[in-house]
This record gives structure tokens, C-alpha cells and sequence, in this order.
């Protein structure tokens, strides 16, 4: 039985030290907005919320995007998609995914979801992290779309 302990314990030390190893000693959690205006093709303007390593970037951007999915939630018709942002600046490229529900609101769509990132390169290379995202937009699209989002980045 203590040898059966000594070994559980030996793994759950391995995996915990190769966890903190993996996040490395230098990574960064950097709280960050990103604020898209003009889509789908449009302007990003990535704007640091704290001192950290990350920079002001701004830029071009481009979404590709997907329903998949329509719910009725207590009377109320909500459009799911999944959404892929690539934003280029000029401290490098950043492609992001979102999940996000729309409803409409009697003009404007409303839509509230999360983002992570998917890859980057430049000084974007190896980041990884997410947060919330918030959007609004006119049905017939043609540059009336803006997404902003928050969250956190993590440098390594």
C-alpha cells in the first residue's frame, strides 16, 4: 500500500512540475481590448488595459464566419456562429476564434459570446489566451458590423 502511495504521489509531482514548467517562469497574463469596427473587412485596434509587454497594434482585419446553430430561448430567436478573425498589424498577425449569439434587437443585432486565440506570428507568435466579446450589427452587413473584445494574453 505505501508503495501503491508513492508512486501516486510521484505522479501527480510529476505532472504538477511539468504544468508550471510548460507555463514557463517568464509568461505574462497581459489584460488586453481588441476592438473591430468596419466588417467584415474592416479596422482592429488592439489596445493594452495594463502595462505588460504587449503594445498598442492596429490594422486590417477579415472575419470568416458560420451559423451553426438557431435556438429559440423563451420565446426569442438566438443565431449561433463561429467565427474566425485574422488581424494583421504591424507587430504581426493574430488569428482569433469566437463563439457568439445574436439576437436582434429591433434594428441592430446584439451579440455577446467568448474568443481565444488560435496562432500569431511576429510578436505574436506562441500567445495563447481568450475572454468575452460583445457585438453589434445591421442585418445587411457591407461594413456595419463591430466586435470588441477583452480578455487576457499570455506572453511566454
Amino acid at each position: 500500500m505505501k508503495a501503491l502511495l508513492a508512486v501516486v504521489f510521484a505522479l501527480v509531482a510529476a505532472i504538477t512540475l511539468t504544468s508550471v514548467a510548460a507555463a514557463g517562469p517568464g509568461a505574462v497574463k497581459q489584460r488586453v481590448a481588441i476592438t473591430m469596427n468596419g466588417l467584415p473587412n474592416g479596422r482592429f485596434v488592439l489596445e493594452p488595459l495594463q502595462r505588460g509587454a504587449l503594445q498598442r497594434d492596429s490594422g486590417t482585419t477579415g472575419v470568416v464566419y458560420k451559423r451553426t446553430a438557431v435556438v429559440m430561448r423563451e420565446g426569442q430567436t438566438v443565431d449561433l456562429y463561429r467565427s474566425t478573425f485574422t488581424l494583421e498589424g504591424k507587430r504581426g498577425v493574430l488569428t482569433i476564434r469566437e463563439q457568439i449569439e445574436w439576437v436582434y434587437a429591433g434594428g441592430p443585432f446584439i451579440g455577446l459570446g467568448t474568443w481565444k486565440v488560435v496562432r500569431g506570428t511576429g510578436e505574436y507568435a506562441q500567445i495563447t489566451g481568450g475572454g468575452r466579446t460583445a457585438g453589434a450589427g445591421l442585418n445587411h452587413g457591407n461594413g456595419a458590423w463591430s466586435i470588441h473584445e477583452e480578455g487576457f494574453l499570455t506572453l511566454p
